[in-house]
């Protein structure tokens, strides 16, 4: 039985698996455009074969040559079929955009990373000890989502949002720790908007979309209606079949922005090429990634190595660690391995070992998601919130899976320090749970 957790996702780890070896490549624009994209493309076609992605990849190599396709699943789902002309939701993606806003108030000086979030809201609880710099690293404390509203966020109007964020509690001290905060990048979405007398997304539009000529990409609820016209619909897998995914209620007006692959790689050219944003790279790398059910989106540029990545998809049941990673490494030359089905073995594990993984694990980077284990006629279950949620199978003594098929494990281990905790792999990505109970 294949698990439900309902993971909400927006950040990544990099985790590697495949099986059929490509043969190194020296560099991919050494070899030439053509055998380079030609490896690229063999791997995204075995994938989308395996029912595992459905999008637009766009690449360019260090020479400057550009390779970019749309990958369709066969299945008769009409909102499913893409082109590289169509428009995908970004989801965290817009937190790049902010990121480059920031960076360029900040050196026009009509704000400072250090300066207090109180300069902004001065009502906001403990908006003294609270930073632009701490909100744009998820160092503020605030959680990842509003926890005090169970309506449709999309209905909400920006001030309305930031009402809302003014009763959360802090999960940690203002800069001594880092969790990813959605509720975060709502407060800078209003602060840029707000600094400029307008909107954040009147912000993108007037200092990225309109110079840039980004000509197919906006917000989806705060610019004029009619420019999103060719949109890459959301979808899922459910019950071994892919599935129409509706409008997300969790969605907020600030933030949800759309784009096309050519129109990312304007704004990756612009970013790369000025070298005022150049902070935002790490180890000469500037990515982001973004998702939501139905929806996946990720962007990669080497500043070293001259170098773009850009995929869109509007199917979430992708392996997106694996997949970045196998990207990267195609791109640096390096050997990667052609994707091809799993098949994976149980086996029998004592209820002795099985008895020691009992308990409730809170995966808190997953907006505390709480998966309950049990020990129930020799195999363990997961539950999330009192529901059943699937049989965790052992692969081996400390591993378990829910489908065969799939490269997604529950594994059992320590932490640095010793403590229990639970590695759970979600749709391409590995969440940790703390054993709380």
């Amino acid at each position: 039985m294949k698990i439900k957790f309902l993971v909400l996702l927006t950040v990544t780890n990099i985790v590697l698996v495949g099986c059929d070896s490509i043969k190194k490549q020296s560099n991919l624009s050494l070899k030439g455009q053509e055998q380079g994209f030609e490896l690229l493309n063999q791997y995204m076609t075995a994938l989308t074969q395996l029912k595992q992605f459905n999008g637009v990849l766009l690449v360019e190599d260090s020479a400057g040559h550009v390779f970019s396709k749309a990958y369709n699943i066969e299945a008769e789902i009409p909102t499913l079929k893409i082109s590289v002309q169509h428009q995908f939701d970004l989801r965290s993606i817009a937190k790049l955009f902010a990121k480059a806003s920031l960076v360029k108030l900040e050196h026009e000086g009509k704000l400072a990373f250090d300066q207090k979030l109180s300069d902004f809201f001065p009502d906001f609880p403990r908006g003294d000890e609270i930073t632009i710099s701490h909100l744009m690293h998820h160092q503020s404390g605030l959680g990842r989502e509003l926890s005090n509203f169970d309506g449709n966020t999309a209905e909400l109007s920006p001030e309305e949002v930031v009402e809302l964020i003014k009763q959360e509690k802090l999960e940690f001290e203002p800069g001594t720790d880092t969790r990813y905060s959605n509720s975060g990048f709502q407060l800078l979405y209003k602060i840029i908007g707000d600094v400029n007398g307008g909107t954040y997304a009147d912000y993108l539009r007037n200092n990225f979309f309109d110079p840039l000529k980004m000509k197919n990409s906006g917000s989806h609820y705060l610019d004029p209606k009619g420019q999103l016209n060719k949109y890459a619909f959301g979808h899922t897998e459910k019950n071994d079949s892919i599935q129409f995914v509706g409008e997300n209620e969790s969605d907020m007006q600030q933030g949800h922005t759309f784009s096309t692959v050519e129109d990312m790689k304007k704004f990756l050219d612009f970013i790369t090429e000025h070298r005022l944003y150049n902070e935002l790279a790490e180890d000469n790398i500037i990515t982001h990634a973004g998702g939501t059910k139905g929806k996946r989106a990720w962007v990669y540029t080497d500043l070293q190595k001259g170098y773009k990545i850009i995929f869109l998809a509007n199917y979430d049941n992708i392996p997106f660690s694996r997949l970045t990673k196998d990207l990267i490494a195609i791109m640096n030359g390096d050997e990667v391995e052609i994707p091809k089905e799993v098949n994976r073995k149980a086996i029998e594990v004592p209820s002795s070992i099985l008895e020691k993984y009992v308990g409730t694990y809170d995966f808190i980077d997953a907006g505390h998601i709480v998966i309950e284990v049990k020990l129930e006629e020799d195999q363990l279950n997961g539950y999330q919130k009192g529901n059943f949620a699937g049989e965790l199978i052992p692969e081996n003594d400390s591993t378990f899976f829910w489908d065969p098929k799939s490269k997604e494990s529950f594994v059992f281990t320590t932490d640095a320090n010793g403590n229990p905790i639970a590695l759970m792999d979600f749709q391409g990505v590995r969440w940790e749970g703390v054993l709380v109970d």
